[in-house]
């Protein structure tokens, strides 16, 4: 009897030896070597924790979001963080989303033991929820590094989905707790906008009336509704929030029934594929995805018995519900919205061991640890060893603003804020819409960072590129603005002008 335990004891501390490794580099490439992925959008997002931290933590009228407004999430923790480092931006972005990574760990991994995996099952469905992806794609911002957009969706979805797990075993009761944590999650997802909507609280409540249809066909009765009522309460407050407070939102595709198929095959499926990171061990990952497919289905035969896991659907569920969308709409399309995928498939292999004989669940969980020792290492090299930040051209264009004692200046979405973290706030570059008409831009800013709410006072630097600096120049033309000096630093041409001709609006 104790013989029969060793192997899944082994199997038990490799995959949390695994799953430990992967976060620690996971927390390296947050905390130490953030900038080396470092794009626009991230950079956007570690600028509002500075902004939210001199608002008292709240996000002032004057910030223009991107697509939603961010609660959960690292700016906001990253703004109590900030005064701990001394002042250090990034550091405090580091720490906070490795935290939250932490976080997100955690309630998948209680989620998992709530709808009745082993420790074992458990370790690997959490494993290949951080595996199964690319270093620095889409899927490990989305959710483990940089800005981790998404973790405000998706810890509230595992702690939601535990609540709804743990109320089927009890017959439908929910406590008072689970009803406040229901709502108050529910209210805070609303205003942090639609996403939360599509991937998960429209899927809950199909599938919750889904699982009522099978009782009513089966003749089988629940005693209590309470269960029903909670999934159509808490899924009619997240997109009622949503649609009232986050109109903006909205990309207003409208419907795309005609040109679908080909959507589809152009758009739809090359993103729906990046997601799992095919491009290592791919035949191992298709194995992957057939357990999780053959759990998924195990799951279903095993719904009398466990009624607990109706609360994996949800997961499956919402994939179709963005697949469709994004089908069937003129909406965009990218990898980010298709993670649901990892945890698709890291619950339903976890599901698929959980039930299936246990000898031959052991090798399936060695096969996850073997695909998690290549990412490890994948990883480690993607994310922190290959580290040529410091010698990037927005390195070059921080450091010579610094030398020169210039702090502040101007480039177009795509360098601005990206100089700024760079240089770890030492230098304020803003964003502008054009050169042509140096405005600010009305995305991921703050109205109080250009004139007139600022001083037009002091030297300014205008940052170009090749594909700006013609447009620049007719403006200066135009305008008989006085260059005080230009430097040419990598990719980049710098003028620096005699105050700043920059304003929110004209």
């Amino acid at each position: 009897m104790e013989k029969s335990k060793v192997p899944q004891k082994i199997l038990i501390f490799l995959t949390l030896i695994l799953l430990l490794s992967v976060m620690w580099v996971y927390g390296a490439a947050n905390i130490s070597h953030y900038t080396a992925h470092l794009e626009a959008d991230i950079a956007g997002e570690t600028v509002l924790a500075e902004v939210l931290y001199e608002n008292h933590h709240v996000q002032p009228g004057t910030w223009v979001a991107s697509t939603a407004t961010r609660i959960i999430g690292p700016p906001l923790l990253a703004s109590f963080i900030y005064p701990l480092t001394g002042g250090n931006l990034n550091l405090s972005m580091g720490i906070a989303c490795t935290v939250m990574m932490i976080l997100m760990a955690v309630v998948t991994y209680y989620f998992c033991r709530t709808i009745g995996m082993s420790v074992l099952s458990g370790l690997v469905s959490v494993l290949l929820m951080f595996v199964l992806c690319a270093p620095a794609d889409e899927t490990q911002r989305m959710l483990y590094l940089y800005a981790n957009y998404y973790v405000g969706h998706f810890i509230p979805m595992f702690i939601i989905l535990q609540i709804y797990a743990a109320a089927l075993k009890r017959g439908g009761r929910l406590t008072a707790a689970e009803w406040m944590i229901g709502t108050i999650l529910a209210v805070i997802n609303g205003f942090q906008g639609i996403h939360a909507s599509m991937f998960f609280y429209l899927p809950l409540l199909g599938t919750e009336i889904l699982r009522r249809g099978v009782l009513f066909l089966r003749k089988e009765k629940e005693k209590r509704n309470a269960v029903s009522v909670w999934s159509v309460v808490i899924c009619a407050i997240a997109f009622a929030l949503a649609k009232i407070f986050g109109a903006y939102m909205s990309s207003g595709a409208s419907r795309n029934i005609r040109h679908a198929p080909e959507k589809f095959i152009g758009e739809v499926l090359p993103n729906f594929r990046a997601v799992l990171g095919y491009g290592r061990l791919e035949f191992l990952v298709l194995i992957l995805v057939f357990i999780a497919i053959a759990g998924y289905c195990l799951a279903v035969r095993n719904f009398g018995e466990r009624p607990e896991l109706w609360s994996i659907i949800p997961i499956f569920a919402g994939i179709v519900v963005v697949l469709l969308s994004s089908t069937f709409t003129t909406a965009e399309v990218a990898p980010r919205y298709f993670v649901m995928q990892v945890f698709a498939v890291g619950i339903g292999v976890g599901v698929f061991i959980e039930l299936f004989s246990a000898q031959k669940s052991y090798w399936l969980s060695l096969l996850a640890v073997v695909y998690g020792l290549f990412s490890l290492v994948a990883f480690y090299e993607g994310l922190v060893e290959n580290d040529y930040s410091e010698d990037s051209g927005y390195m070059q264009v921080a450091r010579w603003m610094q030398d020169n004692d210039y702090e502040y200046g101007y480039s177009t979405f795509d360098h601005a804020n990206t100089i700024t973290v760079m240089s770890n706030n030492a230098v304020k570059v803003r964003g502008i819409n054009s050169f042509n008409e140096m405005e600010g831009i009305k995305w991921l800013s703050d109205s109080t960072w250009y004139p007139p709410a600022k001083s037009p006072e002091g030297y300014t630097c205008y940052i170009t590129t090749s594909y700006t600096q013609g447009d620049f120049e007719s403006w200066l033309i135009e305008n008989d603005a006085q260059v005080i000096e230009t430097a040419q630093v990598e990719n980049f041409k710098i003028y620096v002008l005699d105050h700043d001709y920059t304003v929110w609006v004209r």
